[in-house]
């Protein structure tokens, strides 16, 4: 067992609170990606597991920031995360359905398709691949080190952000410029 791993029968009786910071290990597995500095990322996860009959509800917070690279320039941008944990876990042969018991294959509310939910295998919950999952959700599409960001150069790779090179700006190209030299 792992860290964020929890067996059913402790559950049985009360809650379990979570309060832990979450090892590089796992931001650098979850950002793999991204190239992330995880030697100035960090994160925190504050938690609470109740068992109601077979299913377990985890609901809690992951907070912290993130070292990514900036998409303009390259370089460290900063990302402050702040994200909500809410994620219902299931027996595997379980799956969300009517109350009656009847499952109509497809969604019964509308508010089914926000609920996150996952399964359990009878014995322990894993929080891992869920808590990756949300790390991963944190990021945001774009991230720069600051909102003004020049970026680098397209020709000789400066940091415009350090100052401006020596490189001639290049003119927008039409895609009708290639028939300026054409003779009738």
């Amino acid at each position: 067992m792992t860290e964020l791993s929890f067996r059913l029968k402790d559950l049985e009786n009360k809650d379990k609170h979570i309060d832990c910071v979450l090892a590089a290990d796992m931001i650098s597995d979850a950002l793999s990606d991204l190239d992330a500095d995880v030697d100035h990322s960090s994160l925190h996860l504050t938690a609470e597991l109740s068992k109601h009959n077979v299913t377990v509800l985890c609901n809690g917070t992951l907070t912290g920031k993130l070292s990514v690279p900036c998409q303009r320039c390259l370089g460290p941008a900063r990302v402050d995360v702040d994200q909500r944990i809410h994620t219902v876990f299931v027996p595997p042969s379980s799956s969300l359905s009517s109350s009656d018991g009847e499952d109509s294959g497809q969604e019964q509310d509308d508010d089914v398709d926000d609920v996150d939910y996952a399964h359990h295998d009878g014995e322990t919950i894993d929080l891992l691949p869920i808590v990756r999952e949300y790390i991963i959700l944190a990021v945001p599409i774009t991230v720069y080190c600051n909102e003004d960001c020049r970026g680098l150069c397209p020709l000789c790779g400066a940091d415009r952000n350090q100052g401006d090179c020596s490189c001639q700006p290049v003119g927008k190209l039409s895609p009708l410029s290639a028939l300026r030299d054409v003779k009738l």
